[in-house]
C-alpha cells in the first residue's frame, strides 16, 4: 500500500511537467526515478536563474519562445543568452578596469573610454594610439619626474617646443638630443643678450656712434679743467684784496720797517693773501716757523713721503689743516738717523748670526704692531694715518720705460698689483738690457772696493763716449755705504782732471737741469736717494770677501732693520736702464735661493733682487719670472687690493687662431693689470710690438668709469709706446 500512495503522489508531480507517469510495478525504482526527476528539475532551475538574469530585451524573446513550446526554439534563446551574460561580464570586468585606471587618464580619455564600454563599442582605435606610444613610455615617465621640478617657464619652454613637432620628428634620433641642446643654448644666449641690451641701451652704440660720444666726453674734460683753472683764477674780488699803500708796506723786505716771514703772513691772510695764492709748498719745520698757528689755517694739507715724518713733525700742520691728506709708501724709507750710528765701523762684528736676524726681523714686526693707543709710539705719520684715516691705494707706476725695472719691487713688495704701461718683446729687452749685470770680483777692505769704484767710472766714461753728440742719459750712482760714495767722487775727480773729454761731460752733467728739475750726474749711499730719478742708476753694492777671505753678512743699512724698504727705494729710481757692479758671491748672501721659504729678512730680499738682475740681463725670462712669482705668492697673503682677473674666452681662441693662420704671432701680454692686451704682435723691422688686439673691452676696477676706460688708459699707453 505505502508503495501505491507514493507512486500515486508522484504522478500527480510530474503529470504538470509533462513527464510519463511510473509504471505499476516500479517498486523500489521510485527512488531512482524520484533521484532523476530532482537532478532534472535542479538544471532547469539553473538555466532559469541564467534565463532571468538576462537583460530585459530578451523577455519578449523569452515569453515568445516560452509560447512556442519548440525545443529548437529554447536552444537558439538559450545560446543567445549565454551571449549575453558573457558580454554583460566583460562589461563589468571593463568598468572595474577602467575605475582602476582612472587615476591616471586624462578626463577626455576616461570619457571615451567609459562611453565606448557602455554602448558596447570597440575600442581598438583609442587603445590603438596608446600601445603606438608604449615605445616612449620609459621616457615620457622619466620626464615626468622630472617635470615635477620644473618651473613655469621651463614648461612653458617645452610648449613652446611642441609648435615644432614637426620639424624636431624629422631629425635623426641620433643627432636629435645634440641638434636640440644647440638650438636651446643658442636661444638662451640670445633671450641673454636682449635682456641686456634692453637694460644697457647703450651696448648698442655703432662704432661711429661710441667714437663721437667718446670725444665729446673728451672735450668736456677738457673744458672742465679750462673752467676750474679760471675758477681759480677769478675768484679773487679786488676790493677783497686792500690797496696798494697796504701791500707796500707789509711787502717791504729791507729797512727798519721791513716785516718777517711770519709777520707778513700774518698780515697778507687780512688782506686776501690766501687767496691770491691758494697753494703753499714747504717742509714742516719751515711751515710750524712761519706759519701763523691758526686751527684750520688750510682747508686741505697734503703729506708727500709720509713713511718718512716722524709724528712730531706732523703735529703742527695738523693743527692747522681742516682735512688732512697723508700721502706715503710703507714700503720705502722709514725715518732713520742710520748713517749718524756706528754700524759701519770696523768694530762691526764679522757675520751677522740667524739670531741677530730674528731680532731685527722681530723689532720690525714690533715696529709694525705700535701700540695704537699711544701717538707717541708710532713710528712715522703714514702708520698712524693708515690706523685711523681710510685707504686707498695708488696702482699705477709711471715711472719706468720698461717693466722689468718695476718688476721685481712689484711682486716682492706690492703683490704683483701695480698697473705697468709699458711691455717690450723677450727679444727687445735681451737687445737693450734694461738689466745689466757686471761681476766685478774686487776685495772689501776699510769699508770701500777699489775694482768696483774704478770698473763704475770706466762704465761711465765708456757710456759718455758713446753718446757722441748726442745728451748722454742722465746717471745716478747708488752705493750700498756713504765711504763707497765718497771713493767714486774721488775717482770721478781723478778721471776728470786726466781726460778732458770725460772733464767736459762730467762739468755740463754735475750741473744739468731739465725742465726745471735737478737731473745732474751724483753719487749717493743708499739711504739717501729717495726722491731722486735718473735714467739709468748704477749700482756698486761694494761689500765683498776681504783679503783673508771673509764674507761678511752685515751689509750696512740693506742688512738692517727695514733694509728691504731701503732697497726698494734705490731699484726703483731709474727711468731706463739699471746697472748692478757686484762683487758679492750671490749664493752666499742668504740661504733663500736654496730653500723654499718666503723671504723674512733684508738679505733674503737682496740675494732675491741680485738674482734677478744676473738671470734677466742673461736672458733666462723663465727663471726670472718663476722668482717672481715665488715672491708674489707670499705677498697676496698680506696686501688688501682689489684682486685684477685675467679675462678670456673661447672668441680669444679664435682671433689666436686666426692670426696664426695670417703667418703671424700673437702673444698674449694680459696680466690682468688695467693697460694689459688680449694680444700684441711684434714689429719684423722694429723688433717692438706694433699692433696691440682687445678682443673685449677692458674689465679692469680702476676702468669702471667711461673717462678712465675711454680717455686715460688710451692717453697713457700712447704716451708709453
Amino acid at each position: 500500500m505505502a508503495w501505491r500512495a507514493c507512486r500515486a503522489e508522484l504522478t500527480v508531480l510530474r503529470r504538470p511537467l509533462g513527464l510519463p507517469e511510473p509504471g505499476q510495478d516500479c517498486g523500489l525504482d521510485l527512488v531512482s526515478l524520484v533521484e532523476t526527476d530532482l537532478r532534472n528539475l535542479g538544471a532547469v532551475q539553473a538555466w532559469m536563474k541564467i534565463i532571468l538574469s538576462a537583460p530585459p530585451s530578451c523577455a519578449v524573446e523569452v515569453e515568445s519562445t516560452t509560447l512556442s513550446g519548440k525545443k529548437e526554439a529554447w536552444e537558439k534563446l538559450l545560446r543567445n543568452i549565454e551571449a549575453a551574460i558573457i558580454h554583460r561580464s566583460a562589461q563589468r570586468a571593463s568598468f572595474a578596469s577602467l575605475l582602476v585606471l582612472s587615476p591616471w587618464l586624462g578626463d577626455s580619455l576616461h570619457r571615451d573610454l567609459y562611453t565606448a564600454i557602455s554602448d558596447n563599442h570597440k575600442s581598438f582605435r583609442i587603445l590603438g594610439d596608446l600601445c603606438a606610444s608604449l615605445p616612449h613610455l620609459a621616457a615620457y615617465q622619466g620626464f615626468r619626474v622630472r617635470a615635477a621640478a620644473l618651473e613655469e617657464s621651463d614648461l612653458e619652454c617645452f610648449a613652446m617646443l611642441r609648435n615644432y613637432e614637426a620639424e624636431l620628428r624629422a631629425i635623426d634620433e641620433d643627432r636629435l638630443e645634440a641638434s636640440l641642446g644647440r638650438a636651446l643654448d643658442c636661444e638662451a644666449r640670445l633671450g641673454w643678450k636682449y635682456r641686456i641690451e634692453r637694460e644697457r641701451p647703450e651696448l648698442l652704440f655703432s662704432q661711429e656712434e661710441l667714437r663721437v660720444k667718446v670725444a665729446g666726453l673728451a672735450a668736456a674734460d677738457r673744458e672742465m679743467r679750462i673752467l676750474n683753472r679760471e675758477l681759480l683764477r677769478g675768484d679773487v674780488a679786488a676790493d677783497m684784496l686792500g690797496n696798494r699803500r697796504d701791500w707796500e708796506d707789509i711787502t717791504r723786505l729791507t729797512g727798519a720797517r721791513a716785516l718777517r716771514m711770519r709777520e707778513f703772513i700774518q698780515r697778507g691772510m687780512e688782506r686776501g693773501l690766501m687767496r691770491l695764492r691758494p697753494v703753499w709748498l714747504m717742509n714742516p719745520d719751515v711751515a710750524s716757523r712761519v706759519l701763523p698757528l691758526q686751527p684750520g689755517l688750510f682747508d686741505v694739507v697734503v703729506y708727500d713721503e709720509a713713511s718718512q715724518m716722524p709724528i712730531e713733525f706732523a703735529i703742527p700742520t695738523l693743527y692747522r689743516a681742516r682735512l688732512a691728506v697723508v700721502s706715503g709708501d710703507e714700503k720705502q724709507m722709514p725715518p732713520t738717523n742710520f748713517f749718524s750710528s756706528r754700524i759701519e765701523d770696523e768694530a762691526e762684528p764679522l757675520d751677522s748670526s740667524e739670531d741677530s736676524m730674528s731680532e731685527e726681523f722681530l723689532a720690525e714686526l714690533a715696529e709694525a704692531h705700535w701700540n695704537q693707543r699711544e701717538i707717541k709710539d708710532c713710528p712715522d705719520l703714514l702708520q698712524l694715518a693708515k690706523a685711523v684715516l681710510p685707504v686707498a691705494t695708488l696702482q699705477i707706476h709711471y715711472r719706468s720705460a720698461y717693466r722689468e725695472l718695476i718688476s721685481f719691487s712689484n711682486a716682492a713688495f706690492y703683490g704683483g698689483h701695480l698697473n705697468v704701461p709699458v711691455r717690450h718683446p723677450e727679444s727687445e729687452i735681451l737687445r737693450i738690457k734694461p738689466l745689466e749685470f757686471i761681476q766685478v770680483d774686487g776685495l772689501y777692505q776699510d769699508q770701500m772696493n777699489v775694482a768696483e769704484a774704478e770698473c763704475a767710472v770706466e762704465y761711465l766714461a765708456e757710456l759718455w763716449r758713446n753718446t757722441g753728440a748726442e745728451k748722454p742719459p742722465s746717471v745716478g750712482i747708488v752705493t750700498f755705504n756713504s765711504k763707497q760714495a765718497e771713493l767714486i767722487e774721488g775717482c770721478l775727480e781723478v778721471r776728470a782732471e786726466t781726460d778732458g773729454a770725460f772733464r767736459n761731460i762730467y762739468l755740463r752733467e754735475s750741473i744739468r737741469v731739465e725742465g726745471g728739475e735737478d737731473r745732474s750726474l751724483f753719487v749717493k749711499n743708499v739711504e739717501n736717494v729717495q726722491g731722486d730719478e735718473r735714467d739709468l742708476i748704477l749700482f756698486s753694492t761694494t761689500f765683498e770677501r776681504n783679503a783673508q777671505g771673509l764674507f761678511r753678512r752685515n751689509f750696512g743699512a740693506l742688512g738692517q732693520t727695514g733694509g728691504e724698504r731701503r732697497l726698494n727705494v734705490a731699484i726703483t729710481r731709474a727711468r731706463h736702464k739699471i746697472v748692478m757692479m757686484t762683487s758679492m758671491p750671490i749664493g752666499d748672501i742668504s740661504d733663500f735661493l736654496d730653500t723654499r721659504r718666503a723671504p723674512t729678512i733684508p738679505r733674503d730680499y737682496l740675494q732675491a733682487y741680485l738674482e734677478y738682475v744676473r738671470l734677466l740681463s742673461a736672458g733666462d725670462f723663465g727663471a726670472g719670472h718663476r722668482l717672481l712669482d715665488r715672491l708674489k705668492a707670499r705677498m697676496k697673503t698680506e696686501l688688501s687690493f682689489g684682486t685684477p682677473q685675467a679675462f678670456g674666452d673661447g672668441f680669444n681662441g679664435i682671433v689666436a687662431r686666426y692670426i696664426a693662420s695670417l703667418g703671424l704671432k700673437a702673444t698674449p701680454v694680459g696680466e690682468g693689470d688695467a693697460f694689459g692686451l688680449d694680444f700684441a704682435i711684434e714689429s719684423p723691422v722694429t723688433g717692438l710690438y706694433a699692433i696691440g688686439i682687445e678682443c673685449d673691452s677692458h674689465r679692469h676696477p680702476l676702468l669702471t668709469h667711461a673717462r678712465a676706460r675711454e680717455i686715460w688708459r688710451p692717453s697713457v699707453l700712447g704716451r708709453a709706446i
